[in-house]
């Protein structure tokens, strides 16, 4: 968006969710950018031999999203594929929402949750790869007297109401203890992971729900510790010990239909990074530290504790199809009954490249 216009279709979209979406939280804000939109070109001398569309794809990511992003961006594993990249990173998930649901964006990494309400209220999307596992957490003071997460119960928490990490961990909590953190705490809203970390760090909250690289970076002060993760949370709900799929990467169906041959490459950019990731290659730790601004201690720290994903398998449709019932049957965000249809789910909101 320029200045303070907002076009109709942003309006539209905004006064859907407002109407017919979760009361608890404006899914929707004004975009804010964190970035200027960043063309990238194929290097000379690595064009492959294959002829590619020369339109140039918008590709918008959550600056701390932790997902390998920031590796396909920076290291240009596309434009060495031959394909012509805006990049965009975008701060809140909202931001994302409203970048993808304007037109502002082809292709954007996404939450899982966050992806299926936005099926649920009708934006056209196929998602048509994984990025990454599960990554989120609980975490306290040190010296919190906190010892277990049914002890949040009227305490003051933090977390991000529009992300996957609150909505998942907050399905598992009312499915174990029967424990609602928008409910049953003085639950605090942030709208990104700074702002979340700050209620923490300044004692406005007593705990709070986040993502990694925001664990890392409080645990390292010395002052945090971690109570239970989100993967320990879904295996003692849901009784799965498979590693969620946290985060996949999805596109428009005009995209999808158009240009399968970009999101197999996107899929093989993603595995590409995940192999830089999981040795800990340099220019993948630079790449990751130059996007989200944090320390290499931090980085190096989060990027452990993290399972890195690429491509869509149907045992990966079969798991995320699972984690979406269960956040239907157990959560609050998810109001359609779709979850419960395989079949229509796999024909409409997947696409295999």
């Amino acid at each position: 968006m320029k200045g303070n216009r907002i076009s109709r279709r942003d309006f539209l979209w905004r006064a859907m969710l407002l109407g017919g979406g979760a009361a608890l939280w404006p899914l929707v804000q004004a975009c804010e950018e964190e970035a200027a939109p960043t063309p990238t070109t194929p290097r000379a001398g690595t064009t492959p031999a294959v002829t590619r569309p020369s339109r140039t794809f918008n590709f918008a990511y959550l600056t701390l999203g932790w997902a390998g992003t920031e590796i396909i961006h920076r290291q240009n594993l596309l434009g060495r594929r031959g394909w012509n990249m805006q990049w965009q990173t975008v701060g809140p998930i909202s931001g994302l929402v409203n970048t993808f649901a304007s037109g502002q964006a082809d292709i954007i990494d996404m939450s899982v949750i966050i992806a299926g309400q936005m099926y649920e209220n009708n934006v056209k999307l196929k998602v048509f790869g994984t990025a990454v596992g599960s990554l989120g957490g609980i975490i306290v003071p040190q010296d919190s007297p906190i010892r277990s997460a049914a002890d949040l119960r009227g305490r003051k928490v933090g977390g991000i109401p529009g992300g996957t990490t609150t909505q998942d961990i907050n399905g598992s909590l009312r499915r174990l203890f029967n424990l609602d953190v928008f409910r049953d705490t003085q639950f605090v809203q942030a709208t990104d992971p700074p702002s979340a970390a700050n209620l923490l760090q300044t004692g406005q909250v007593e705990a709070l729900l986040i993502w990694e690289p925001t664990l890392a970076q409080l645990e390292l002060t010395g002052r945090f510790r971690i109570l239970v993760t989100q993967q320990q949370l879904w295996e003692q709900a849901s009784g799965s010990r498979l590693t969620q799929v946290h985060v996949v990467y999805l596109t428009t169906p005009e995209i999808a239909q158009q240009y399968p041959q970009l999101l197999r490459d996107i899929n093989d950019a993603q595995r590409e990074a995940a192999e830089m990731w999981n040795r800990r290659d340099e220019a993948a730790i630079t790449s990751i530290m130059e996007i989200t601004q944090l320390p290499r201690d931090v980085v190096v720290r989060a990027m452990s504790r993290t399972t890195i994903l690429y491509g869509l398998t149907d045992d990966q449709m079969n798991l995320i199809i699972e984690q979406l019932k269960f956040n239907r049957e157990h959560g609050t965000i998810l109001r359609s009954d779709v979850w419960n249809d395989a079949a229509k789910v796999k024909n409409e909101f997947f696409l295999k490249v």
